[in-house]
């Protein structure tokens, strides 16, 4: 039985790295909801462009293009004019970017700005000469593509309904789901799109809020497995056995093991494996066509004209871009990568279209002939090889897993869209079914798999439904002192350290969390920074000190904190003098600056912002290790104040993030402050910020 009640729109949301599709129910009051009750949303399409309105099938490539003459476009409506910017596995750019991926999107962002805009572009694309994709973050990509994927849901409720005042008759419940391995900043990602693309198209949210859940897809094609499975599955799926599920998408390919407890009179599972992935899904397949095979069979000129054209005049910023010719390439290239089924079946070879406005020559040796570029099933094999070796290798590990712990492998599933290929289904066949002697199956429906198996854990069939996600209701930050910059501070904010003696920008706002991240049940949001407060002369009146909390209720973060407009201070006041003596001396440390060789105490804070759905939490800590609670105080989801005191207390309260940035020197940086560079009247020293933006940060103070 599921453990929500009363009738309900439920949303599934499966957003991929290729494809997208949604599902969606209204539940019924009197009975439980059935299975074949669920609506796949099968017609795409914008509903002011009648040329896209009319296209069927389950789900929706996850494309959109921001063109100068055409505007927006999305998914089947992307038009292949001279000015589309078309945005491809946008999913993938969720997760944060190693250094070395920074750096490139940077040196990419950089160039693209620097050089001339082409006068093609229209000047509704244009914010100050730059192109539209290059001034938007992966964040308002998603959420602008889910708006679409949004207007379509709402039409497709309003057509089956009949009627479209029923959306506002009952709460809507979305669930969202993610790969198994998943960054939190990409989950808080997804969570922030969806929220904001769906409150776009249904305003019902205010007046009628509903819950917005998570899940992995891994999880949800397990479920959809168990839900659907045929006499032939069940038969490998007895008290006792496990079976591996396998999750082949477009971005990323999900595996996880079960151990079936109960196969009469219903099925029921538990987990018994940790959750595996792997970058090895379809998009790997059309990174190689796009950059190993196609160089080699184009001509240089032939193939910058290709696939070089949108990124040569407008630049890629941090995004995948992919020109009109490239694009139609890889759309007719996708009938090929689905139909191939192995070197010395029916399929001798394969044909993609080229550009017809490029007239390439015919050239045999290229295997080019009218308009047409072969591809041979030893070509296709060379394609797939890093998606069928990274995917074998996945499940052999899930085996590895199992076997470790002495339990019983049965059966293999494979599901998500990239299981209805052919080819890797016969591979996994070959290395896994014959070496370990397991039935390979896969799920009936292939694209559909990840939507059905979460409208199951939505429905509570059979299954826990997954807790429900709350937005954080407002943003929060702390009053720092950084190094003064030109381009961001103003010179009232400047003043000169006395340690130190170089110059620092008072009053600097850092944001910790943003109105509207996700708030997970039962942990919430919980985040630390790392401060470090100097003193030059010791006595009991510089022993006190504050740090100021700033809770903000506007709908985008101020860069400072005069432009904010709803702003309250929670202020942390503590005094040391009231520790023990022990303790005095586990949190004032004596240190000397290396330039100025100046000595002065040194003290370590730390201070832990945590946020559920109906109070926020601030503590400040002191001394590292055997930290003490020295000021603590919490606002309700209004931001008014609820609790706080200041004192001596040993740490009891509040759950603490464990210390990830323990090896940082901050005690070494030159930039170092202590009391006496107060000037009259300023109040008590603000805290600044030395050290790379993570989830504990070390500032001083």
């Amino acid at each position: 039985m599921s453990s929500t009640s009363g009738q309900r729109f439920l949303i599934c949301v499966d957003y991929g790295t290729t494809y997208t599709g949604v599902g969606w129910i209204l539940t019924h009051r009197t009975r439980p909801s059935q299975l074949n009750e669920l609506n796949i949303v099968k017609r795409w399409g914008a509903i002011h462009r009648p040329e896209t309105s009319q296209v069927i099938g389950p789900k929706v490539p996850s494309i959109i293009s921001y063109s100068g003459t055409s505007g927006r476009r999305w998914g089947y409506g992307v038009i292949g004019d001279a000015d589309s910017h078309i945005l491809q596995w946008t999913k993938l750019e969720m997760e944060p970017p190693t250094r070395l991926e920074a750096l490139s999107r940077l040196k990419r962002t950089l160039e693209a700005t620097r050089g001339p805009v082409s006068h093609r572009q229209h000047a509704s694309s244009l914010v100050q000469g730059i192109p539209l994709h290059l001034i938007k973050s992966t964040e308002d990509v998603v959420a602008d593509y889910l708006t679409e994927v949004a207007q379509c849901v709402r039409q497709d409720i309003e057509t089956v309904q009949r009627d479209r005042r029923v959306i506002g008759d009952f709460p809507i419940e979305i669930i969202i789901t993610h790969p198994a391995i998943w960054h939190p900043r990409a989950m808080n990602t997804t969570f922030r799109a969806v929220n904001t693309a769906f409150k776009r198209i249904f305003p019902e949210f205010e007046s009628n809020p509903g819950k917005v859940r998570l899940t992995t897809e891994s999880e949800a094609c397990a479920q959809y497995i168990m839900k659907t499975s045929t006499s032939a599955h069940k038969r490998h799926l007895r008290r006792g056995a496990c079976f591996v599920v396998v999750d082949a998408g477009g971005g990323t390919v999900d595996l996880v093991s079960y151990r079936v407890d109960q196969d009469t009179p219903s099925f029921q599972v538990s987990l018994v494996t940790e959750m595996s992935s792997g970058r090895c899904g379809a998009t790997r397949i059309d990174d190689y066509f796009i950059k190993r095979f196609l160089p080699r069979r184009l001509t240089p000129d032939d193939y910058r004209k290709v696939v070089e054209d949108a990124e040569s005049s407008f630049g890629s910023g941090p995004h995948v871009l992919f020109s009109r010719r490239q694009q139609a390439m890889l759309e007719s290239f996708q009938f090929a990568k689905h139909k191939f089924a192995g070197v010395g079946t029916e399929d001798e070879e394969f044909r993609v279209l080229l550009p017809g406005d490029l007239d390439i020559p015919d050239n045999p040796e290229r295997g080019i002939s009218n308009g047409n570029l072969q591809i041979l099933p030893e070509d296709m094999e060379h394609m797939f090889q890093e998606t069928v070796d990274g995917t074998v290798n996945l499940i052999r590990q899930q085996i590895t897993q199992l076997e470790v712990k002495n339990l019983r492998v049965s059966a293999v599933f494979l599901s998500g869209g990239l299981s209805r290929s052919e080819y890797l289904f016969k591979k996994v066949e070959l290395e896994i079914g014959h070496q370990y002697r397991l039935p390979v199956f896969r799920g009936q429906e292939g694209w559909t798999d990840v939507v059905i198996g979460a409208a199951i854990l939505g429905l509570g069939m059979n299954c826990e439904v997954p807790p429900a996600c709350a937005e954080c209701p407002y943003h929060i930050g702390v009053l720092i002192s950084q190094q003064f910059h030109e381009y961001e501070n103003d010179e009232k904010q400047a003043y000169t350290d006395a340690i130190g003696q170089s110059m620092r920008a008072k009053d600097h706002l850092k944001w910790i969390a943003a109105k509207g991240d996700m708030i997970t049940q039962p942990d919430g949001i919980s985040k630390s920074v790392k401060l470090v407060r100097k003193i030059l002369k010791l006595n009991d009146q510089v022993l006190k000190g504050s740090c100021t909390v700033v809770i903000s209720h506007d709908s985008k973060q101020g860069d400072k904190l005069e432009d904010i407009q709803n702003l309250q201070k929670v202020q942390l006041n503590y005094d040391l003098a009231t520790l023990s003596t022990a303790d005095k001396a586990k949190v004032i440390r004596r240190n000397t600056d290396e330039d100025t060789k100046t000595q002065y105490r040194q003290v370590e804070l730390e201070l832990v912002v945590t946020v559920r759905e109906e109070v926020a939490a601030f503590q400040l800590y002191a001394g590292q290790p055997g930290r003490i609670s020295i000021a603590e105080a919490a606002t309700d989801r209004n931001g008014q104040f609820i609790l706080g005191n200041a004192g001596s207390q040993r740490e009891q309260h509040l759950p603490v993030v464990p210390d990830n940035d323990s090896a940082s020197g901050a005690g070494s940086d030159p930039n170092q402050e202590s009391t006496s560079s107060r000037q009259p009247g300023q109040g008590r020293r603000p805290i600044y910020d030395t050290a790379e933006s993570s989830r504990s940060r070390r500032v001083y103070v």
